[in-house]
């Protein structure tokens, strides 16, 4: 028989006793003696908690009692010999070893790792997919309108210029037989900022500025089928909604994708103030010099356009910044679209 001293609780008053727990080995029972109490339980009536680290220990009685005990080597050595399965646990033995720990945290950052770096882009791209068209829609319009608010005027180019340029990008589409129902807006952009913006639903604002920065039509066919590829693979929501990591464990986990009104709010922020990483850019432009080659036109056009924008940055126009953070044209970007003319 082992005694082991415990404070004692009988579950109806907070007064704390103190009593010998004295644990009957052969018989299973485990007996309270002391400051008034006198008890026997049996093992199938005794729980004994988990232990957490080195904090005390509690055993719980069938009655609605329990005793409090000091967490000690004593203590593991009885309830390995009364109650070899009430043991210390294996959880508990990790824990308090620090290579387990070490181990353990290390785990813990390569799965915090992967689930950022491939976890959350296949989700976001899972859920850009499932958003309805309503929906879509929804933020598309909310996206435009709080831009028009903030960053855009109305455009300044005639009417007949806007109806050329919205003519000539119908015929392409209708050259390669894309039926999208894409739709161009003409903004003017404080500062005179050249920025081509693709909006979830197909809309693609242009701005005046970088109309004027081109030297040829073609050259602002060729930036709209850059953002045609953009829109046909999601880039935007995807980008946006890599950056809301709740909303997307919360649709995947739920399957509720009908509501996202923090992306409402999120999108003018990303368009404006973002860069889409270098795989949306490669997988945009290789979009565009297939779409490009089909419809007849040369993709030296989008390589020329882009070519044009970082030459003026480089000669310190911060005009041109606009495009630049959402579309930065790296010298590889460049060379791919012209190796693949």
């Amino acid at each position: 028989m082992n005694e082991i001293p415990a404070t004692y609780f009988d579950g109806r008053s907070s007064r704390p006793r103190a009593v010998t727990l004295r644990w009957h080995t052969l018989d299973g029972v485990l007996e309270l003696a002391g400051d008034g109490v006198s008890a026997r339980h049996p093992r199938p009536d005794v729980t004994i908690e988990s232990r957490l680290a080195r904090s005390p220990r509690f055993i719980r009685f069938a009655d609605g009692g329990r005793c409090e005990v000091a967490d000690s080597a004593e203590f593991d050595a009885v309830i390995a010999t009364w109650a070899p399965n009430r043991a210390a646990s294996w959880l508990h033995r990790i824990e308090m070893s620090w290579r387990h720990v070490v181990v353990a945290i290390v785990v813990l950052v390569a799965v915090g790792w992967a689930t950022l770096h491939f976890g959350l882009p296949w989700g976001a791209r899972k859920i850009a997919f499932l958003l309805p068209a309503g929906l879509t829609n929804t933020l598309t319009d909310q996206t435009l309108a709080t831009l028009d608010q903030t960053m855009f005027a109305p455009t300044r180019l005639t009417h007949a210029r806007q109806n050329e340029l919205q003519a000539q990008f119908r015929e392409f589409l209708a050259a390669i037989g894309d039926p999208t129902p894409y739709r161009i807006e003409f903004r003017a952009m404080k500062g005179d900022i050249p920025n081509a913006l693709a909006l979830p639903a197909g809309v693609i604002v242009i701005t005046d500025a970088l109309v004027h920065l081109a030297q040829d039509d073609r050259e602002i066919v060729a930036v709209l089928a850059h953002e045609c590829g953009h829109v046909r693979h999601r880039h935007t929501l995807r980008a946006v909604l890599q950056n809301s990591a709740v909303f997307v464990v919360l649709a995947l986990v739920t399957g509720d994708v009908s509501s996202a009104t923090a992306l409402g709010s999120a999108l003018p922020a990303f368009l404006l103030q973002s860069r889409f990483s270098r795989e949306f850019e490669r997988e945009a432009d290789a979009h565009a010099v297939d779409e490009l080659r089909r419809g007849g036109v040369d993709p030296t056009h989008l390589a020329r356009m882009l070519e044009r924008l970082a030459a003026t940055h480089d000669e310190g126009d911060s005009k041109v910044m606009g495009y630049l953070r959402t579309h930065p044209p790296t010298p590889e970007r460049i060379e791919a679209i012209q190796g693949k003319r």
